[in-house]
């Protein structure tokens, strides 16, 4: 944990008259929820704040509270930049020059960090950016009901609902203390995981008929070209989550998602039930967990197959 305390956090938030809480590129549950907390959590105590990530707003959370709002910054200059559920600062796309302008910076974190903010709240025992925020906020009375339902978000979403080997007994105890806040679980888990769109089960069909084996069972690869979203009429946005059900083979150790970009670029997904993926993205620039990390990269399709198999291979 870092030395910077949630008295030093408030402080720099009351000081600040105008908020820009931003998210990674490409963002997931945790990263929504966290940024779309903070910032409702700003405004409880009377600021102007934002949220925003460099990314088209995700459709798959388009149920949670402040959505309408979300990635659509008002000001051209802010008084405080809070980065929540980003490793480093890259990772904030076009946004990063709101951190650098800004006249104050937090950083608040699970991922292993580089420490960008002027304040850096880094836990890295934590199973999401979403249960730090919740352990910052607990005592506060700005937790409502809605504040609630963003962070259950989180917290479900980065443990695979709660089936991930990050799921500790504190996981639960966050749950439950969510739920008394008055999260509607049912209604949440359903519009998470079961709320999908026919275009986005069509491409999971053609996605999960194009899994290929290596190493015995022990990796499986799926390819997702552009070919495939354009004829589903998909983005790449509509590829989170694949990912799990090449992990879900029996006997699969390490799961590899490769989805096409424009110009020969790939966006690769990594899990793992116990071998270190991160190794492996950091191998071509990326980062990530342990058991779930990513990167990109350019280059043959066929090319980077063979390369990450062999990667993973030496992983396993």
């Amino acid at each position: 944990m870092s030395n910077t305390t949630v008295k030093q956090i408030i402080d720099a938030i009351s000081a600040a008259e105008t908020v820009l809480v931003c998210g990674h590129v490409r963002p997931d549950g945790d990263c929504v929820g966290s940024a779309f907390a903070v910032r409702r959590i700003c405004e409880k105590l009377g600021k102007r704040a934002d949220a925003v990530c460099d990314a088209d707003k995700p459709s798959s959370y388009a149920f949670l509270p402040d959505y309408d709002g979300f990635c659509a910054p008002r000001y051209k200059k802010y008084d405080l930049f809070i980065a929540v559920d980003c490793a480093n600062d890259k990772r904030l796309g076009a946004y990063r020059n709101f951190l650098i302008e800004a006249k104050n910076s937090i950083c608040i974190d699970h991922h292993p960090n580089d420490g960008y903010g002027k304040l850096n709240y880094i836990r890295s025992d934590a199973c999401s950016t979403c249960e730090i925020i919740f352990d910052l906020f607990k005592d506060t009375g700005l937790i409502d009901n809605e504040i609630a339902t963003m962070l259950y978000t989180g917290l479900s979403t980065d443990t695979g609902h709660f089936m991930h080997s990050n799921t500790t007994s504190k996981v639960f105890e966050t749950a439950a203390a969510l739920s008394e806040l008055g999260v509607d679980v049912g209604k949440t888990n359903h519009d998470i995981y079961c709320n999908r769109s026919l275009k986005k089960i069509k491409l999971m069909s053609r996605a999960l008929d194009k899994i290929v084996l290596h190493e015995n069972g022990r990796i499986a690869l799926m390819l997702i070209a552009l070919d495939d979203l354009g004829s589903c009429g998909c983005t790449s946005e509509d590829t989170e989550g694949l990912i799990d059900y090449a992990s879900s083979i029996s006997g699969v150790k390490i799961s590899i998602s490769m989805c096409e970009q424009q110009g020969s670029v790939y966006r690769v997904s990594l899990r793992s039930v116990s071998s270190d993926v991160s190794a492996v993205a950091a191998m071509f620039g990326g980062g990530g967990h342990k058991l779930a990390a990513g990167c990109l990269i350019s280059g043959n399709c066929y090319d980077i197959m063979d390369k990450l198999i062999n990667a993973a291979r030496n992983a396993l």
